[in-house]
């Protein structure tokens, strides 16, 4: 009896174990919505620093299991900026009449963003494959960087499982590894780490939610530290998805 009670607890925690192993993969059904909000947080010391906060919402237009096609909108702004000892405030819910004068410059900036559509095509692994904007929007770019997602791993992953990925953008090189930290109730927790080299050097720091099912990045906390040409500057970024 002893020894049959030791093999099933055996037996158990090695089923337990099997079911801590996880394939990432994008799900994204046809006609589903969500809503993706954005919090970030800049830093830079003497030269000024950023809040802003930016809902977007996500339609999938087209879904085939590997591939799938979105369209998104940018609902509401709020920025608060100070930048060379000058104050700059927007909010996107007021009315022209409402706002300042800088307000008003930035609203003439905002306004043709908030009309145009984000089309993205991305790959199940969370890859970007193509992004366009229509109409072409100067700096529209910047605003999507806020929004970035997270790549997948081919295999999948269990607690203790890490893999990395790598992005370059004007001479400036992000390694990210992401660890997961446990696997509960249909989610991985992820703790990220990264460096960041090349014009400018610094470290990257952060957590993430990733749902089983969808693959949606239902949370994200990322800090990245960065110092070049004397300047030092710390951004926090706050990501949440929730389907609408």
């Amino acid at each position: 009896m002893k020894r049959i009670i030791i093999a099933l607890l055996i037996l158990t925690s090695l089923s337990a174990v099997s079911q801590e192993s996880v394939l990432l993969r994008v799900n994204y059904k046809k006609g589903d919505k969500y809503v993706v909000k954005v919090e970030q947080k800049t830093n830079s010391g003497l030269q000024g620093g950023m809040n802003m906060n930016m809902t977007m919402s996500m339609l999938i237009k087209e879904s085939d299991g590997k591939t799938f096609k979105t369209e998104s909108k940018i609902m509401s702004i709020l920025m608060d900026m100070i930048q060379g000892g000058q104050t700059m405030s927007f909010d996107s819910s007021k009315k022209t009449e409402d706002l300042d004068q800088m307000g008003q410059m930035l609203k003439i900036q905002f306004d043709p963003m908030m009309k145009a559509t984000i089309i993205n095509t991305i790959s199940n692994l969370g890859e970007s494959i193509d992004v366009k904007v229509e109409p072409s929007i100067p700096g529209m770019d910047q605003l999507l960087d806020q929004s970035s997602s997270i790549s997948y791993p081919k295999e999948k992953v269990s607690v203790g499982s890490s893999w990395n990925s790598e992005d370059e953008n004007q001479g400036i090189k992000m390694k990210t590894i992401y660890k997961v930290l446990k696997i509960s109730n249909g989610t991985v927790y992820l703790d990220i780490i990264g460096t960041v080299t090349g014009s400018s050097k610094g470290t990257i720091k952060g957590e993430a939610e990733i749902d089983v099912e969808t693959g949606i990045q239902k949370k994200s906390e990322l800090e990245v530290s960065v110092s070049g040409s004397g300047v030092e500057i710390v951004a926090i970024s706050k990501i949440s998805m929730t389907k609408a």
